[in-house]
């Protein structure tokens, strides 16, 4: 008798592990069960490698497609693994991190649905970020975008000096961290029916340097193809901070903190064999040390950080990126693909996190170091010419200083907001596309982190929260709730239909959102404070401000432009 029921449980052990395994094209890969909040069943299948491990004379360079497998994957568990994060160390971190997870509503058993997919860019600055931020065990969760039958899948990619270091040539090009994502999109292409996705839907979504990175994606040749929609939620190639333009000096700098033949050395060969013998932990110390060298330069925050990207950054080389961001999108050199762009009404409150008293400081003492970089500007004269009018514009009676609003404005407009509204102008000569400014200030963002006298209150990627907040919104005020609902379905909206608005519907105010076109900037405001209404807004956001830089560019800027 015990052995018989010994055999009926092991059977019933063997079917459910079964009923969760999916077989792709790459190898069988089993899962595991999970919950929604409202109680449905879906299958995560965590841990999915889509690339060879980035290792040895791997490193730095293009990812590789995996071998296939016979033997069963184990997806099962949640594995923390990541990519080496800047900064901070972890005991997860791992250069073989090269992985997937993905969720979906389809039972493995049954025929495939064909669902649409969403593929979620993380950001950080390309420094730091993991495809765990947005789990089911972590702080924010896509369990709300899985009760609308849409299958989520999100990735690790390289960050720092392991993807996007470049010695300005052939032998370590730059951009690896976006060939990762290039390759977990031909994973997802490849494989994603296997889990009840449609592989002709789908859309690549980011928050920030991930919004830049799908922005990337969206003018790469590379991708063409991959893809057919995009989201980008803060963030596009145009922001400043999102292009590298010291690339090659950053590379031999970071390298000098491993073997001091390279303060003087520019020999590239040598440079990749010497790093590709280390240990990953030298290297990822060294971007640390890199790092903590620019903060030690006078005003580095200026030259180095801001004005000229982040530390570690995309780059033009052949592959990936071939042609400066600006002009491709001016020349309709891109991905032809509907995109919803946007971004949050104070976006440089998230300056407020940092040292923001030094950089107004620094930008008081230099009125230069306000102009962007991409004017390209040639002379001294002009360049104290610019400083100045930038400076009167946005502070006019008083010094930055004084005046942390007129500061953070500068933040928001020409970090954030001058980029995207000129990336939807450029890209609605050939796409649609549907513009957002997110303006509702709520608790469920945690907005009272970001706040400052007479600003917008709305800081940077606050939208992003009320998509993938990880527990259930009922214990936050009606506006919240109600806030997160719209956003749920503008998002789902067009993940399935291409369109924000389809048709018009209560929830919505039954608007119909418009597209962006040549001459006709219209956009749709998502709340204002505590309003949590629907706007349609003819003209541009922030439109005064932004015909100031326009007239900047206009009159002193020196084209090919890169970013704007």
């Amino acid at each position: 008798m015990k052995l018989k029921l010994a055999a009926f449980l092991l059977t019933l052990l063997l079917i459910e592990a079964l009923s969760q395994q999916v077989n792709t094209p790459d190898g069988p890969i089993k899962g595991t069960t999970e919950q929604t909040l409202n109680g449905n069943t879906y299958y995560a299948y965590y841990s999915i490698p889509y690339a060879k491990p980035p290792i040895g004379s791997r490193r730095f360079l293009a990812p590789e497609a995996p071998d296939p497998w016979t033997e069963v994957h184990d997806g099962s568990i949640e594995n923390p693994n990541m990519c080496f994060q800047m900064f901070i160390d972890y005991d997860d971190e791992n250069e073989d991190c090269l992985h997937l997870n993905v969720y979906t509503r389809q039972d493995p058993t049954q025929e495939s649905r064909n669902l649409p997919v969403l593929v979620y860019i993380y950001g950080g600055g390309f420094i730091e970020g993991n495809a765990l931020e947005v789990s089911p065990v972590g702080e924010l969760r896509p369990k709300f975008l899985i009760e609308e039958e849409i299958v989520f899948v999100a990735f690790n990619y390289r960050l720092g000096p392991f993807g996007f270091m470049s010695t300005g040539d052939e032998v370590i090009p730059g951009n690896a961290g976006l060939a990762d994502q290039i390759q977990a999109l031909k994973w997802v292409n490849r494989n994603i029916a296997a889990f009840g996705g449609d592989p002709e839907r789908i859309t690549i979504v980011g928050q920030s340097a991930g919004a830049a990175s799908v922005g990337y994606l969206i003018l790469s040749p590379a991708a063409k193809g991959l893809f057919s929609g995009a989201i980008l939620e803060s963030g596009t190639p145009l922001d400043p901070w999102a292009y590298q333009r010291n690339q090659t000096k950053n590379t031999f700098k970071t390298a000098s903190f491993i073997d001091s033949e390279f303060e003087t050395s520019t020999d590239s060969q040598r440079l990749l064999e010497v790093l590709q013998k280390v240990d990953a932990r030298q290297i990822d110390a060294a971007g640390t040390s890199f790092a903590d060298w620019v903060s030690s330069q006078p005003d580095a925050v200026h030259k180095l950080q801001m004005q000229q990207g982040f530390y570690f950054a995309p780059v033009i080389e052949s592959s990936v990126v071939p042609e400066y961001q600006y002009e491709a999108l001016l020349h309709g050199n891109f991905n032809n693909v509907p995109i919803l762009i946007g971004t949050c009404s104070e976006e440089g409150l998230t300056n407020l996190d940092g040292n923001l008293d030094a950089t107004l400081e620094g930008y008081d003492r230099t009125l230069g170091f306000l102009n962007p970089q991409d004017l390209h500007i040639k002379d001294e004269l002009t360049w104290v010419e610019v400083g100045d009018i930038i400076k009167e514009e946005y502070s006019p009676s008083s010094s930055f200083l004084n005046n942390r609003l007129g500061g953070i404005q500068y933040f928001t407009e020409h970090d954030f907001f001058k980029g995207a509204v000129k990336h939807a102008e450029l890209q609605s000569a050939v796409s649609d596309v549907y513009f957002y400014e997110f303006a509702y200030s709520g608790e469920l963002a945690g907005n009272t982190q970001h706040t400052l006298p007479g600003s917008g209150n709305v800081s940077h990627v606050e939208e992003w929260l009320y998509l993938y907040w990880g527990w259930p919104v009922d214990s936050f005020p009606e506006g919240d709730q109600l806030i997160h609902h719209r956003l749920i379905r503008i998002w789902t909206n067009f993940i399935k239909y291409r369109n924000p608005t389809p048709s018009a519907e209560e929830l919505l105010q039954e608007i119909t959102w418009p597209k962006v076109t040549a001459g006709n900037f219209q956009y749709v405001k998502i709340g204002n404070f505590a309003d949590t209404d629907l706007t349609i807004v003819q003209g541009k956001p922030k439109a005064d401000r932004m015909a100031f830089w326009d007239t900047i560019y206009e009159k002193y800027g020196n084209r090919p432009f890169d970013t704007y």
